[in-house]
């Protein structure tokens, strides 16, 4: 069984389930929405934990190890859960928000000639 890297910039992300949710023909615009939201969400929490906790793993390891990088991510991934159970940053909701209430476009917003 081979391992494979991770690095600083891996993401976990199931893309099959993202793409199963967004196809999904018994789900709402709504549900799609949030879902999709949320996992974007998950998405920043992680990126901002993987530099955040930086200094927190100094010295723990060899810092250039698998063994190191491996506990890191894993630590990272609990983390994140947690603050995305725990409702997140609240990025979810203002994106669901925004996507549910689209802006007008220029060309429908501006006033037509001879109004």
């Amino acid at each position: 069984m081979e391992s494979s890297k991770i690095t600083s910039k891996n993401v976990s992300l199931d893309s099959s389930l993202l793409m199963e949710m967004v196809h999904a023909k018994n789900k709402t615009e709504a549900e799609k929405t949030k879902f999709v939201s949320e996992q974007f969400e998950s998405v920043l929490v992680k990126q901002f934990l993987n530099d955040a906790l930086k200094p927190m793993f100094k010295g723990v390891f060899n810092e250039n190890s698998e063994g190191h990088r491996l506990y890191r991510h894993f630590f990272t991934d609990a983390l994140s859960e947690s603050i995305a159970q725990g409702g997140g940053f609240g990025v979810s909701s203002i994106l669901q928000q925004q996507l549910a209430h689209p802006q007008p476009t220029t060309e429908e917003s501006s006033p037509k000639k001879g109004d």
